[in-house]
């Protein structure tokens, strides 16, 4: 999303205008400041818990059972999220650029993309961006309730530890989810974009038939 926003804002004006009112008021650019200095912490919580810890912790548990040295199911289930919402962020933000492109190439003369997977959620590239984390959180958390994992961070392995570390770690998707829902990404381009064709009828029955997040497949 990073590499997508600074490409686009580099070959637009140089800026985000949905910025703009933050940009030029100190109160409202320290909110926004600290407010994605703790969305960097919540959403790298998961991998920051799994870093500390020792591989030390995981050897004697690897020792004679070989069985013990297969992937996790939630390691399977966390990789498959990820690589989906991953692909699916990267395909919409990518269909979003191509849009952008072809129309100051003059190519069409649509005023908002509706097609690809824009035509299954109005904001595919955030909902691929909460669906990788949490692919990201599920890994973790399957390793982390884990009795290695537990005896290494100091808990005893109850289910109340389990439960613990578990909620650390669906952290990181819960916080994203809402401020891409509730604060920042969503409300942003929504309010945007009802402004300047809120009263056309394609953009009306496009917002109608086309869900705001989870995309429909059918």
């Amino acid at each position: 999303m990073g590499t997508y926003l600074f490409q686009r804002i580099s070959s637009d004006s140089g800026r985000d205008s949905r910025f703009d009112k933050i940009r030029v008021s100190p109160s409202k650019f320290y909110v926004a400041f600290f407010a994605q200095a703790t969305w960097v912490s919540l959403c790298t919580l998961p991998v920051i818990l799994v870093n500390s810890i020792p591989r030390s912790a995981y050897a004697s548990s690897l020792i004679g059972t070989a069985i013990s040295a297969r992937p996790y199911a939630t390691d399977i289930l966390g990789l498959a999220l990820f690589v989906f919402g991953l692909a699916f962020e990267v395909t919409a933000d990518r269909q979003k650029s191509k849009w952008v492109q072809e129309k100051k190439d003059k190519k069409h003369s649509e005023e908002f993309l509706t097609h690809g997977l824009w035509s299954k959620s109005r904001h595919p590239n955030y909902f691929g961006e909460a669906t990788l984390w949490t692919g990201i959180a599920v890994a973790a958390a399957g390793l982390l309730v884990r009795q290695p994992a537990q005896a290494a961070m100091g808990l005893s392995g109850s289910a109340m530890s389990q439960a613990l570390v578990t909620g650390m770690c669906a952290a990181s998707p819960a916080f994203v989810s809402f401020l891409l829902l509730k604060v920042s990404g969503v409300p942003l381009s929504e309010n945007k974009y009802d402004k300047r064709y809120g009263d056309h009828k394609d953009y009306q029955r496009w917002k109608r038939e086309t869900p705001m997040f989870v995309p429909k497949f059918w």
